[in-house]
């Protein structure tokens, strides 16, 4: 006989099988018969990984090392299959961050039972996780997201063991050093938890004092030489990705339209839950106050307020579907059924006559809503995918086939069209050229003529680009370039632009045009 444990995670993996069959179904019908990676930067992963994978350690193009990925975890795991064939690399990326999406399901249900929920509403936690359309997108989408909400939870369930046993476990700082390798969102997770454990173990400190030490030397060591390679290669401790996304850093003020995005994001989500997650933050502040506050909640409770808010500063980035903040929805989903399974209690305490019809009520509509959730997010995930190969991936085959001796193109969207061509990359906006950053910090005019200088230097005659990310070179050098290709969008849903040109470079015009406005 199984036991109710044993059941519920079997009806985890089934359901889940289920899903993921209907979410494979509906992308490739909606793509054209294709399958595909619903963002670019998946190319670019796959771009890395391949280089990785023939000993070219985080290199763009050969022979020049760059830290443009945030995930350098995440490339090294995408480099196996390239070690047989590349033509593996898009299954392989889909079935492990599935499998990693159903591992964190399992482990999830696990730590809502160790938090003290009763089976029913572990399962209810881990269903309705199961069914929210972002994380369904990142399950299928072969980006390293789905491991970062993994060893989230595990870190979360390794630290409640640690609060119950009263003992630091070595094994945190660990889980915390790959974490940094997936995500740079690990810092303030590391963070949070190494003043949190200070603050709970404070009277046994001197007893933990050693393994707490051997957690955070254990983190550092693991932590540290990617920001070493980055500062080797760029003079900053931080991806080019940053230089990018933020520039300037971190701010006096939040970003408000960052937050209010993101809470836009959180409703469609599940609005009931997001109603629920205010009512349980609101409810946890009053009990610390009254110094009644369940402990075994603090630690989710920071990471789920802290993250948009230190975000809203750092890196207030609310694009593909607000995928930065996607790992806090199974631990906003805890606190949400958490207050939720204290009203039922409350009801049920009172011996409210519609009690039953109540609770029913209220988990049916928490799961209508997630479930609408997930059957949105299907058709997201097949018109982002067919946007990536209809637009970009159109591109690069043409290239491929029409201006295969070209040595090297620029672009503003360098992932699939680069996997596809193998050709040298001059990333228009800087993601593995960095250089360009310097270009974008000079006036328009000089900044212009030197990326122009740039791009002749590495050998390109073709660029590949949204005319609408560059209105100042458009305004004053269109003249110079000849359209020779484009591929439009009839419904964008991802991409930068509707249609993207390729356009061939007459140098001659460029350097005339440039004397005119001396």
């Amino acid at each position: 006989m199984f036991k109710n444990t044993d059941k519920h995670i079997l009806t985890i993996i089934l359901i889940f099988i289920c899903i993921q069959a209907a979410y494979l179904v509906a992308e490739y019908n909606i793509a054209g018969s294709e399958f595909g990676a619903p963002l670019d930067d998946v190319w670019i992963h796959f771009r890395f990984a391949e280089n990785f994978a023939q000993g070219n350690f985080y290199q763009y193009n050969p022979g020049e090392p760059t830290p443009g990925t945030t995930s350098p975890l995440w490339v090294a795991i995408l480099s196996v299959p390239f070690l047989f064939s590349q033509n593996l690399i898009l299954p392989y990326a889909l079935f492990i961050s599935s499998l990693f999406f159903l591992i964190a399901l399992i482990e999830l249900y696990k730590f809502c039972v160790r938090l003290g929920f009763d089976g029913i509403y572990s399962l209810l936690i881990t269903l309705i996780t199961m069914a929210s359309g972002r994380l369904l997108w990142s399950s299928l989408s072969g980006m390293e997201i789905t491991l970062f909400t993994l060893l989230c939870i595990l870190v979360f369930r390794n630290q409640l063991k640690e609060y119950e046993s009263g003992k630091v476990f070595v094994s945190t700082g660990l889980l915390l050093g790959i974490a940094s390798n997936t995500r740079p969102e690990t810092y303030l997770l590391a963070g949070i938890y190494y003043l949190l454990t200070i603050f709970l173990f404070r009277k046994s400190l001197k007893e933990n004092s050693g393994k707490l030490t051997l957690s955070v030397l254990l983190f550092v060591v693991l932590l540290i030489p990617y920001p070493i390679f980055c500062y080797v290669h760029t003079g900053g401790f931080l991806p080019n990705t940053y230089e990018g996304q933020v520039g300037a850093g971190s701010k006096f003020l939040p970003n408000f339209t960052f937050l209010l995005e993101s809470g836009k994001i959180f409703v469609k989500d599940n609005l009931i839950v997001l109603i629920l997650w205010f009512a349980a933050m609101a409810y946890f502040i009053r009990s610390l106050f009254k110094k009644q506050a369940d402990m075994k909640f603090i630690f989710v409770n920071l990471w789920v307020f802290l993250l948009p808010l230190v975000s809203a500063f750092v890196a207030s980035n609310w694009r593909h579907h607000g995928r930065y903040l996607i790992p806090l929805i199974p631990f906003i989903n805890i606190i949400a059924i958490y207050i939720l399974h204290k009203i039922h209690l409350h009801y049920h305490n009172k011996e409210h006559k519609k009690f039953e019809f109540m609770r029913k009520l209220s988990i049916a509509l928490v799961l209508i809503f997630s479930i609408n959730s997930g059957v949105l997010f299907a058709g997201v995930l097949g018109w982002n995918v067919q946007n990536i190969n209809g637009q970009q991936g159109s591109i690069g085959k043409w290239l491929k086939a029409n201006l295969q001796d070209e040595k090297a193109f620029g672009m503003n969207d360098i992932g699939i069209i680069a996997f596809t061509t193998k050709k040298y990359v001059v990333d228009m906006a800087g993601l593995v050229s960095p250089e360009v950053f310097k270009f974008q910090k000079m006036s328009y005019e000089e900044g212009t003529k030197a990326l122009f200088n740039y791009l002749k230097e590495k050998g390109v005659n073709y660029i590949i680009i949204y005319p609408d990310w560059f209105e100042y070179i458009m305004d004053n050098y269109s003249g110079a370039f000849l359209q020779v290709y484009s591929a439009r969008l009839e419904k964008n849903t991802i991409c930068g632009g509707i249609e993207m040109f390729v356009y061939r470079i007459d140098w001659n015009k460029i350097e005339n045009a440039a004397s005119n406005m001396k």
